[in-house]
């Protein structure tokens, strides 16, 4: 009787453990169909999975990391307005030809410049902070000469009002420096949004001193009629020598930067990469403006003397378009890339010089060739 009753038991307890063995399989089976393992590595680098959005390699130690870039930049700098001699045709005598002239506008030309950059990258969640310095400093300027049949010359509103009404004179040369200097300051984080693309979004600072000279000089060979509404005290009418108008305009700035850098990985070395910002720069202006004469007999005498300043919101735009390598070293712990490309920056409305023909916008566009090493 015991013997039946421990074979009872036994029978009992096996096939318990077989449903609960069975009910436990059916449950992993319907777990693994809801939640399919992870793809690894996640297509560039290897990093952790059961993440959203994970940061992008190299992978951070103690805390935080170092990482340096520095950039040579070719660019076409352009600022729009700077024009500084028109001319048009004489008549015979008293009456006026009609006749097609042209405006004497600064030549522009290629220079070379530079980037520094330095940054963290933090463990916490893949935050990184980054402060970028560039500096430019293009030179342009070029000497027109007129002709018998198209010397009449005349400024671009030096004054209010104009102070001259007709000049006749060889040649006329315009020049324009700047001196350039930004700093870029941001937060952001580089992550994956999918297995072959990565985004990384930024906010933060954006700070420029911008120093421009914009210098015309004119050879008279004639007459020069001042206008009689000026409020001047020399003569109606002077002749042969030279007119100069120097003029300076100094500007610092501070305001709001974002934006977006995509890039699109080809390979896990090769992608292509985008920039993209935006800022709104709260920004000051300085001018000065000085219109002297002087005579072939050595006699001089000032015109005019004027300065003025100005606040105001400078918007900002700057683009980016170009070709990325990356290797990582020692697990992923370090990695060097290297990108060429194309850059564009707008800095509207600028031109904030006394009495040009019409205040424009500062435009930069050029090659750009960057090298970081991330520690």
């Amino acid at each position: 009787m015991i013997n039946k009753n421990w074979t009872l038991a036994l029978g009992i307890l096996a096939l318990s453990t077989s449903l609960v063995s069975a009910d436990q399989g059916t449950k992993q089976n319907q777990s693994s169909k809801m939640n399919p393992p992870q793809p690894m590595p996640m297509g560039v680098t290897s990093q952790p999975t059961g993440v959203i959005t994970p940061p992008v390699a190299p992978t951070v130690n103690h805390g935080a990391d170092f990482f340096v870039e520095a950039d040579f930049i070719y660019w076409y700098a352009q600022e729009y307005g700077l024009d500084y001699a028109k001319s048009t045709g004489l008549g015979d005598g008293n009456i006026r030809k009609i006749k097609s002239g042209h405006v004497a506008q600064v030549n522009r030309k290629w220079e070379p410049g530079f980037k520094i950059g330095i940054g963290l990258e933090f463990e916490h969640d893949g935050w990184d902070i980054f402060a970028n310095w560039t500096w430019l400093n293009p030179i342009a300027g070029n000497t027109s000469y007129l002709d018998y049949n198209s010397r009449r010359v005349n400024f671009f509103d030096i004054g209010q009002p104009s102070i001259f009404t007709d000049i006749s004179c060889d040649s006329a040369s315009g020049s324009w420096n700047l001196h350039f200097n930004a700093i870029d300051l941001e937060l952001g984080r580089d992550f994956f949004v999918s297995r072959y693309m990565t985004l990384r979004p930024h906010f933060g600072l954006k700070t420029a001193w911008i120093n421009q000279n914009f210098n015309r000089t004119y050879d008279i060979n004639g007459y020069v009629e001042v206008n009689p509404n000026f409020p001047y005290s020399g003569p109606g009418s002077f002749f042969v020598g030279m007119l100069e108008n120097n003029q300076s305009l100094e500007s610092w700035g501070l305001g709001i930067r974002a934006g977006l850098d995509p890039v699109w990985h080809i390979s896990r070395c090769w992608g292509i990469y985008g920039n993209l910002a935006l800022s709104a720069m709260y920004q000051y202006y300085s001018a000065e403006t000085e219109l002297n004469y002087e005579g072939r007999l050595g006699n001089e005498f000032p015109l005019t003397s004027l300065s003025k300043g100005n606040h105001t919101v400078t918007p900002v735009l700057e683009l980016g378009l170009g070709l990325e390598y990356m290797t990582w070293f020692s697990n992923e712990s370090y990695m060097l890339h290297v990108k060429a490309g194309w850059e564009e920056q707008v800095w509207f409305n600028t031109n904030q010089f006394i009495n040009v023909s019409q205040n424009g916008n500062l435009t930069f566009q050029g090659f750009t060739f960057n090298v970081g090493f991330h520690f």
